[in-house]
């Protein structure tokens, strides 16, 4: 069993979902929201996918959990970020013979160690990086080495020149709303890009409602400005076909660029070094405020009580708009990533 909690989680655990496939290996997903549900589902390749209720009720929670004791797993995988030591309780009690997860340390080691498995230790570097080296641990072989994101073969589709998606949203869920670049701007953006003769896509997902009902008003008549609202599978093909994307650090910037869209990332208290997307994107983060968001926190804050500016402020709408045209003309975007380095957990920093 392998649990995936959001969609940039899921593509992050790629080496994972690559090498149990190549190893023919049956395996059953437990999702917690409907996108990455389809995600999966997507793919073909995860023998079943069992979706947990959104904030499930104690009552709920363990009908699920019951239904996947009988299963009699052999093993219960939890990708990289799993730091929350829920995640590691949930694991436990579905009942496999063997736990494979990261060493967090805290309450999370510690309901590993009531079981038999593997723990892989921490090295910082991209978050693929470390499903990587977890992958390696469980000896999954050499297709679970690519770093790249897994994307369903259904959901890709022929560019269309002059094409701008923008999504202004991210989960909306423990403070995660934080780090959103002001919707606002995504508007002016939206409307700055269309007065240049391109095309824009805005592309809303089921955590902004709040923001689908203002877009309706403000493109009305705007016939440059399509909002899309779509189930994922639709909106990734109208996705896929964008030339550039822009977005803030959320799973559907991350598909973006995996599937080849040339993406510009937005980043705050997030760390560009450990979440940037993987493909042709880049990571902007102009903030000489260091990354503040530490992976096992319970929700995402400003730490420093600065009001966020390191997205609100510090991401500047003149350099969104230039690095937007700048993608529109390269040909080919270079991408490095760290496979290790500095990460902060639970208040303490790591190099």
């Amino acid at each position: 069993m392998l649990l995936l909690p959001g969609l940039g989680d899921a593509l992050a655990a790629s080496p994972l979902l690559r090498g149990l496939a190549s190893a023919a290996e049956p395996f059953d997903a437990l999702t917690w929201q409907a996108p990455v549900t389809e995600y999966v589902r997507a793919l073909g390749t995860a023998r079943d996918v069992v979706e947990l209720p959104w904030r499930p009720r104690a009552a709920e929670l363990l009908r699920v959990i019951a239904g996947l004791r009988r299963r009699r797993y052999d093993r219960c995988i939890l990708p990289f970020p799993a730091t929350r030591w829920q995640y590691a309780a949930v694991a436990r009690a579905a009942g496999g013979r063997r736990l494979w997860m990261h060493e967090y340390g805290g309450a999370s080691s510690a309901i590993a160690a009531t079981t038999a498995g593997v723990r892989v230790p921490l090295r910082g570097g991209h978050r693929l990086a470390e499903n990587l080296r977890l992958a390696r641990a469980m000896a999954l072989g050499e297709a679970a080495e690519s770093l790249q994101y897994l994307i369903p073969a259904q959901w890709r589709a022929s560019t269309i020149a002059g094409v701008l998606g923008i999504h202004p949203g991210s989960m909306a869920y423990k403070g995660n709303e934080s780090k959103r670049w002001p919707y606002e701007r995504f508007v002016a953006l939206a409307r700055s890009q269309a007065a240049k003769g391109r095309h824009v896509r805005f592309f809303l997902g089921p955590h902004e409602n709040r923001e689908a009902a203002r877009a309706e008003t403000d493109f009305l008549g705007d016939a440059a400005v399509a909002v899309i609202r779509e189930p994922l599978t639709e909106a990734a093909q109208r996705l896929s076909e964008c030339e550039v994307f822009v977005g803030n650090d959320a799973g559907f910037t991350h598909l973006a660029s995996g599937l080849g869209v040339k993406t510009l990332a937005l980043f705050g208290m997030t760390s560009e070094v450990r979440g940037a997307p993987i493909g042709p994107a880049i990571a902007l983060r102009p903030s000489l405020c260091p990354a503040c968001h530490d992976e096992g926190s319970h929700r995402f804050v400003c730490v420093r009580r600065l009001d966020y500016r390191c997205i609100v402020r510090d991401v500047e709408f003149g350099a969104v708009d230039q690095n937007v045209d700048r993608l529109f003309e390269l040909s080919t975007v270079k991408q490095e990533l760290s496979l290790e380095g500095p990460f902060r957990l639970y208040g303490k920093a790591y190099s």
